[in-house]
């Protein structure tokens, strides 16, 4: 089985530094803002061995640019393949909730 190289975008950096930083002084719970970035750099290692096992997204124009996710508790990982290069490319990370369509 070929293992990808997961690049994690400027802005998908950004979503998991917010993320981590609003349980950390938001909730003011630096524990469990540890816990979710162990979460989340385990599922970013999963995709490495197995990013085909993550459906694509339901968007029609998500879909042909090849956009799928990953479900991290309340949080989707978006991202794409490129099988040429074996490359998984993580461009967002985002709170489940949020009005993502429009954000990506």
């Amino acid at each position: 089985m070929a293992s990808y190289r997961v690049e994690v975008s400027e802005p998908a950096e950004n979503d998991l530094r917010d993320i981590i930083r609003y349980f950390a002084t938001r909730l003011s719970a630096p524990i469990t803002a540890i816990k979710m970035m162990d979460l989340f750099e385990d599922a970013l290692m999963n995709l490495a061995d197995m990013p085909k096992k993550c459906p694509t997204i339901t968007d029609e124009r998500l879909a042909s640019i090849g956009y799928r996710k990953l479900l991290v508790k309340s949080h989707i990982v978006f991202f794409t393949i490129d099988e040429k290069e074996k490359v998984v490319n993580v461009e967002r990370i985002l709170f489940a909730r949020r009005d993502w369509l429009r954000i990506l």
